[in-house]
């Protein structure tokens, strides 16, 4: 998951022989906002998060006297015994079709609906989706929010597509193909991001890229940062050149035991961007080196560039800075390496090698990040904290970079006992911070990785803080 919250990245984009030529235009589509809304009336956390204020409000209020149709027990029932969630929920959305008010699942050449709807009544879940829709009049909420979903549409157009470079996926991969792409905005989606692949019957197979939308003005008119959403794109448009062929030519049976090896070794980090295999991982890897060698191709700065590749490093995919550099040796010998598929017996050979060193590179990673070394007063893990301290210094082992993140803890906001940062001091091997608290409260707070790092580079080792005072 390449994420701003979380980011389910099993897309399968492709680009076309005169991708140039091809016109990207961003959709707000009526499928995914209304599977999107039945699933958030369903209680389906990804799709409940609250970032678009004003439609989430409108959601609530529009369909607050529906949150107990029958279409909405369908799914807590069926997300219950066959998980599902993330991207099961947009294959389906995509696997639809819609005429004359009317969905129905499409024809497909090959069937690609998500494994999880295999055990689930389908047609009931489009016959009840039918009921919603005309129950609801959806179609007038839809209408009703056209103008912001223009907006939206308009303003990724403008910031995010005007320099994107489409020419380089066919250029670095060597690969043509003929199928037709949509980029769909899930206006309603929060921070999850897919990709859907669908075969119909009578026509190209369409590759979709669902972007979700969660920043927005003072006004609720979304905004795209090119910083964050170019880099996104980017990183989907590589995955329908990576994935397939790792089913190549025995490939998966000749990576198994490296990528066994490996992945057990980053589990839990892999777990938690919800990429629960060693497959995933080789090619959520894979693609992430692509977008790196995009940005060297297509002149980003040195910083921007090494800052992507910290952001992989801090995802525990260690071994980025070489998977780049021996993508870069592909690129240099395009005579032997007409194409990626071409190349793959060299990074079968690149993972077996690494196999029998990633417990080094963990250890060596590790050592290199920033820790606490100690907190002033020592209030970490006690039960009689003074309420009255005002003021609590961290002491880090090692001279930290500019970056400060703070986070509020699992017990929330009211437990948040920081009111302001003064600042680094002690040359930067201390944050100092103000506090202020209540008595015989409990309180939390996590130093993240996500700005605190060393003057090298590397990460804070996460740390939560947490006290009761007296």
């Amino acid at each position: 998951m390449m994420i701003k919250k979380f980011l389910v990245l099993t897309i399968l984009f492709v680009s076309i022989l005169n991708f140039s030529q091809e016109k990207l235009e961003p959709k707000v589509d009526e499928r995914i906002e209304i599977v999107s809304v039945v699933f958030r009336l369903a209680g389906a956390e990804e799709y409940s998060q609250n970032d678009n204020k004003k439609y989430v409000a409108d959601i609530n209020t529009y369909f607050d006297a529906y949150k107990n149709s029958e279409i909405i027990e369908f799914i807590k029932e069926n997300r219950n015994k066959n998980g599902l969630g993330y991207d099961a929920v947009m294959s389906m959305a995509l696997h639809l079709s819609f005429k004359n008010g009317k969905f129905s699942l499409i024809k497909e050449k090959e069937n690609s609906l998500d494994k999880r709807w295999e055990k689930v009544d389908t047609k009931r879940f489009v016959s009840l989706l039918n009921q919603f829709y005309e129950k609801t009049d959806f179609q007038k909420f839809f209408d009703n929010h056209a103008g912001e979903y223009k907006k939206a549409e308009i303003e990724y157009q403008t910031s995010v597509l005007s320099d994107f470079n489409q020419d380089w996926y066919s250029k670095f991969y060597g690969k043509k193909a003929n199928e037709d792409y949509k980029i769909i905005l899930g206006y309603g989606n929060g921070g999850g991001n897919y990709g859907i692949k669908i075969h119909p019957e009578k026509s190209k197979t369409i590759v979709n890229a669902v972007v979700g939308v969660w920043s927005f003005d003072k006004d609720g008119n979304a905004k795209f940062d090119k910083n964050e959403f170019q880099p996104l794109l980017i990183h989907e448009f590589n995955h329908s050149f990576v994935n397939y062929i790792l089913d190549m030519n025995g490939n998966t049976l000749k990576l198994e035991n490296s990528g066994k090896i490996i992945y057990e070794l980053v589990k839990k980090d892999m777990e938690s961007q919800a990429y629960g295999n060693w497959e995933t991982m080789i090619n959520e890897s894979l693609v992430r080196a692509a977008v790196v060698r995009y940005m060297i191709d297509n002149k980003y700065s040195q910083k921007d560039i090494g800052e992507e590749i910290f952001i992989q490093e801090k995802r525990k995919f260690l071994w980025m800075k070489e998977l780049v550099d021996l993508l870069g040796m592909y690129q240099n010998n395009r005579k032997k390496y007409p194409s990626f598929e071409s190349f793959y017996p060299e990074i079968i050979s690149f993972y077996n090698k690494l196999a029998p060193r990633m417990k080094t590179i963990i250890a060596d990673y590790e050592q290199k990040q920033p820790k606490v070394q100690s907190i002033f007063p020592d209030v970490r893990n006690k039960n009689d904290v003074d309420p009255a301290i005002q003021e609590i210094t961290i002491h880090f082992d090692r001279e930290m970079a500019e970056g400060v993140s703070i986070s509020i803890g699992s017990t929330g906001k009211e437990h948040f006992p920081l009111k302001k940062l003064v600042g680094f001091v002690n040359d930067h091997k201390g944050i100092k911070l103000v506090t202020k608290m209540k008595p015989n409260t409990e309180y939390e707070f996590v130093l993240t990785g996500n700005k605190f790092k060393s003057k090298e580079g590397y990460p804070l080792k996460e740390t939560v803080i947490k006290f009761k005072t007296k």
